[in-house]
């Protein structure tokens, strides 16, 4: 879901979460290709997900019912 709302190849997006959940031994920092432009937003709403699944749920939840909310008044 991540990778389609920040236009990020879901290849990429599948390693960013194989690399949060499961880091390689001995890896050193955070691969370049995670941190430019569409990457990283990507990787940051993927992080969340790891990290806080209730947060990034919450939030996508919240942020999908606004318009019917403003539509309803």
């Amino acid at each position: 879901m991540a990778a389609k709302l920040c236009g990020v190849d879901l290849a990429l997006a599948l390693h960013m979460h194989e690399w949060l959940t499961a880091p390689p031994p001995g890896a050193p920092a955070m691969p370049l290709a995670f941190t430019t432009g569409a990457a990283a937003a990507c990787f940051a709403l993927i992080k969340i997900s790891v990290v806080k699944p209730a947060v990034f749920w919450g939030a996508l939840v919240a942020f999908l019912s606004l318009p019917v909310l403003l539509a309803l008044s």
